[in-house]
């Protein structure tokens, strides 16, 4: 093996002609350009999972409990009790959502929106505070405050259903959020669900939202909190709720993944004509070799280690572009998107991660193509007759 490592070396570095390092420099940069393509990509891909991760815990709690019709306040309350007693909660809170219309009060059209009213506020809302005498206080997100025009400190009336009747509420802006993700920025409004309710008593009761100090424990805890909710309870966590939309980003990234991996193929199969363009130029050498008493295995082995070196350094020349890449669109903020875009992705501003996991499977997955498309021309050189290979001296 030292011996054929050795030879390797001696081949790369030689001097050939111009055909051999014009088909060794497309080798190696074939190679880089596919695992960096393959660098950015799985990069993009994770970061926008992230976004959506964080956009999804931010939008609700990471357990949601929908009270049975008809449970009694003094019962919601001890509910809640029990929920906040469960190891691993650090907060709870009535929610309610419902729909309901915003109105400027200047006139204008008016914007249908989702409101939520929470008892505990949102980590992505800063309310000043309670104003029970006046106008009710409420954080709109960007989308709404700007197909509004609204700022804060406006004065708006917002339109909402309760006891199956509308009800004109007087509002006032105290906030104007943007979370980066556009299912909240574009519809939502928040309120203070004991400051609605004093000026809509009719409201309907809703659910509780429920965080944790860690969401992956959100499916391990979900039957102790359906329990400490009571008999009719239906609790759902965030995984559950999403669980098409994260299978589908795990599959694009997956199928992206194979792509581009065809890709890198491609530019495997330029080491294997690197390396049949080397045979053709150094049959010499390897004539002397054979005629020397070298076995037709050491040829096999010097050929698939001078292969192995050319595509290794392809693939640390591309992992290490398609991190500086990353980096780049990353100090950028690329990709950004309108808010027309937006809507459609979900999220503003994609954040390229760089995983470990990933690179590790660019460098595992390159380095597997780059040798099996080595291996082809070092067999069907091995295997051709010693005295057919001594013409070549």
């Amino acid at each position: 093996m030292q011996l054929a490592w050795f030879l390797a070396g001696r081949l790369l570095r030689r001097r050939g002609t111009s055909l051999l390092r014009t088909s060794a420099l497309a080798a190696l940069l074939a190679v880089a350009l596919g695992a960096a393509s393959l660098v950015v990509v799985l990069a993009l891909m994770s970061g926008y999972t992230g976004a959506l991760r964080s956009g999804v815990l931010a939008a609700s709690g990471h357990l949601v409990a929908l009270y049975p019709p008809g449970l009694s306040h003094e019962d919601a309350v001890a509910a809640e009790a029990r929920v906040a007693a469960v190891p691993g909660v650090v907060r709870v809170g009535e929610v309610v959502y419902l729909p309901g219309m915003l109105f400027p009060r200047t006139g204008g059209q008016a914007e249908l929106v989702s409101v939520r009213a929470n008892s505990q506020p949102p980590p992505f809302v800063r309310l000043e505070g309670r104003h029970a005498a006046g106008p009710l206080e409420v954080a709109l997100g960007r989308g709404v405050a700007r197909r509004l025009s609204a700022s804060r400190g406006d004065a708006l009336t917002l339109q909402v259903v309760g006891g199956g009747t509308p009800r004109a509420v007087a509002v006032r802006v105290g906030e104007v959020f943007s979370t980066g993700f556009s299912e909240l920025d574009e519809r939502f409004v928040v309120a203070d669900l004991a400051e609605l309710r004093r000026r809509v008593p009719s409201l309907a009761g809703g659910g509780l939202e429920v965080w944790l100090a860690n969401p992956e424990q959100a499916g391990a805890l979900r039957d102790r909190i359906e329990q400490a909710c009571g008999k009719g309870a239906l609790v759902a966590t965030w995984q559950e709720s999403n669980r098409n939309l994260f299978a589908a980003l795990r599959w694009q990234k997956i199928s992206l993944g194979v792509v581009l991996s065809l890709v890198l193929g491609v530019g495997a199969f330029e080491v294997a004509s690197a390396l049949v363009v080397l045979v053709t130029e150094k049959r010499r050498e390897f004539g002397v070799l054979l005629a020397l008493g070298g076995q037709p295995r050491l040829l096999r082995r010097t050929l698939l280690l001078a292969g192995g070196a050319l595509g290794a350094a392809g693939v640390l020349v591309g992992m290490l572009l398609g991190v500086a890449l990353v980096l780049l669109l990353g100090f950028l903020g690329v990709p950004h998107f309108p808010p027309d875009i937006a809507s459609i992705y979900m999220v503003e501003t994609i954040p390229l991660r760089l995983l470990p996991g990933d690179l590790a499977v660019v460098l595992a997955l390159s380095l597997v193509e780059v040798l099996l498309a080595a291996m082809l021309p070092a067999r069907r050189v091995s295997k051709r007759e010693p005295v057919e290979v001594l013409r070549w001296v």
